[in-house]
C-alpha cells in the first residue's frame, strides 16, 4: 500500500474530473433518490495496478434512473444501449484528461455491469487540462 494518503488522493483527482467534465459524483448533491445519472470512483489496490502506473481506481457509471436495472426485473426498453454509450461517453472524458481508461466487467455485480478502469503511468510529465 502506498505511503499515506496517496492512495486515496487519485480517486478524488478523478472524481474532480469527473465534475469537470459535467458528470457527478455521489458526493455531489442532486435533488431526489440518484434520479439523473452519476459516478462513483474507487481506489484500488495497488497489488491489482496495471504495471507502472502511478495509481489506479475503478469508475462506475449508473444510469438515469428510466435506464437501471432494477433487482428481480428485466432491463427496461434501450437500456443495455444507453449504459453502453454513456459509459463510452464518460471513458472518452477521462482520455481527454490524459488517463488509461479500460473497460472491465465487475465480476460478482449484476452480469454484465462494465466498470471503467482508470490509470496513469508513473513518469513525469503534464496533466492535460481537460477535454
Amino acid at each position: 500500500m502506498p505511503p499515506g494518503s496517496a492512495y486515496y488522493t487519485a480517486a478524488g483527482e478523478v472524481a474532480g474530473r469527473l465534475t469537470e467534465a459535467g458528470l457527478t459524483t455521489p458526493q455531489d448533491r442532486r435533488p431526489g433518490s440518484r434520479p439523473g445519472e452519476f459516478c462513483t470512483v474507487e481506489a484500488t489496490h495497488p497489488d491489482t495496478w496495471p504495471p507502472g502506473a502511478a495509481f489506479c481506481v475503478e469508475v462506475t457509471h449508473f444510469p438515469a434512473a428510466a435506464y437501471r436495472w432494477r433487482f428481480g426485473g428485466e432491463d427496461p426498453p434501450g437500456a443495455a444501449e444507453h449504459r453502453r454509450e454513456r459509459l463510452a461517453a464518460v471513458a472518452e472524458a477521462l482520455r481527454g484528461f490524459g488517463y488509461t481508461v479500460e473497460t472491465v466487467d465487475r465480476g460478482g455485480w449484476r452480469p454484465g455491469q462494465l466498470a471503467l478502469r482508470v490509470h496513469r503511468p508513473a513518469v513525469p510529465g503534464p496533466v492535460p487540462e481537460g477535454p
